[in-house]
């Protein structure tokens, strides 16, 4: 098998280390071309173990490849699939890691080529560094790796990219486009607006306030956490996904207002239930 990886970041990073570390249709894979922005993201991505090859050159590059993986940036993806199609050969299938669906798969389903194939894909993973130096090859064993399914979706091609998951050891879950657009605009887009917003709040709190500063301990930080990613993937995702996203916005507004209701009529029965709640959710997620 020949997979092509267009961009070289943390996760095309991890796909390629953790491809040439595991096993994909029962044989080593052959050859793992990375297709980078810069020539010296080769070399350090040969280096490193993530590819065996590879070239500035996406026609080229994509040339001949069972499997084609887009992990460039959202607003990347659906340019470069329009630049590699020409280059695909009959029976590649071509897949992408972006955090929104809707767009893409339709995209996809006017660009692919007869006799080609497109699957959407989406690992749930991720890490605040995004460059390739921060990818691991285990970055995606027992995480969520989301992969589409319409009623256009060719079985085969499905069959193939749930292999390569498996090869990563990631955990497949199947679910339409737009089905995953809102779920993950609950579970990640709309977190990091939250994240944002609390840190700007407190950013502004800390001009009356600078000892804000340096009380901010484990607790800030672990709620905050997904705020010291990179800004661009944020554009990217909130304007992608903006129906979704605006949704998850707009129901954590009514919980906060409950929340915030009860705090102002001292209700403490109604603060403890809604605490309750929410501990009892988050411990059954992560028990």
């Amino acid at each position: 098998m020949r997979i092509a990886i267009v961009g070289l970041g943390l996760i095309g990073g991890s796909i390629g280390l953790g491809l040439r570390r595991s096993y994909v249709r029962g044989q080593l894979s052959d050859v793992i071309v990375g297709i980078p922005r810069r020539k010296k993201t080769i070399a350090e991505a040969i280096t490193l173990g993530a590819i065996d090859e590879g070239t500035l050159d996406i026609k080229e590059g994509v040339a001949g490849a069972d499997v084609v993986l887009l992990c460039t940036p959202i607003s990347l993806i659906i340019p470069k699939l329009k630049e590699l199609v020409p280059a695909l050969k009959k029976g590649a299938i071509v897949s992408d890691v972006g955090s929104v669906k809707s767009e893409i798969v339709a995209a996809a389903a006017a660009l692919m080529p007869a006799g080609t194939f497109f699957v959407g894909g989406h690992p749930m993973a991720g890490k605040e560094q995004v460059k390739l130096e921060a990818a691991e090859a285990d970055l995606l064993t027992d995480k969520v790796y989301i992969l589409t399914e319409t009623p256009q979706t060719n079985k085969p091609a499905l069959k193939i990219m749930t292999e390569v998951v498996t090869a990563l050891r990631g955990k497949v879950v199947k679910m339409d486009p737009m089905t995953h657009d809102l779920v993950v605009a609950a579970v990640s887009h709309a977190p990091l607006a939250i994240a944002a917003a609390l840190v700007n709040s407190v950013a502004e709190t800390s001009l009356a306030y600078p000892q804000v500063k340096s009380c901010a301990a484990s607790g800030f930080k672990d709620t905050t956490r997904i705020a010291s990613g990179d800004p661009v993937l944020g554009v990217d995702m909130f304007t992608a996904n903006k129906l979704g996203v605006l949704a998850s916005i707009g129901a954590f507004r009514v919980a906060l207002g409950k929340l915030e209701k009860a705090i102002q009529a001292e209700d403490k029965a109604a603060i403890s239930k809604l605490l309750a709640q929410a501990k009892n959710f988050r411990d059954d997620l992560y028990q």
